[in-house]
């Protein structure tokens, strides 16, 4: 699965990644029980802030 973000968009960083992880779920791209990246190297990759990571692993878990 593909990610991009936006950093000038209204949407926060956090809303992008939780979105495309749903969108990822809805359209069969992340399949039941496959691992998503560590917090650790999700914010590596894209030189996020591994708490805007957390807080967006945490909010999928929530919904």
């Amino acid at each position: 699965m593909q990610l991009w973000f936006a950093r000038d968009s209204e949407v926060s960083i956090r809303e992008q990644l939780v979105t495309q992880f749903i969108l990822g779920i809805l359209s069969d791209d992340l399949a039941p029980g496959q691992r998503l990246p560590s917090t650790r190297e999700l914010a590596r990759r894209f030189r996020l802030h591994p708490n805007t990571v957390s807080a967006g692993y945490r909010q999928l878990q929530r919904e």
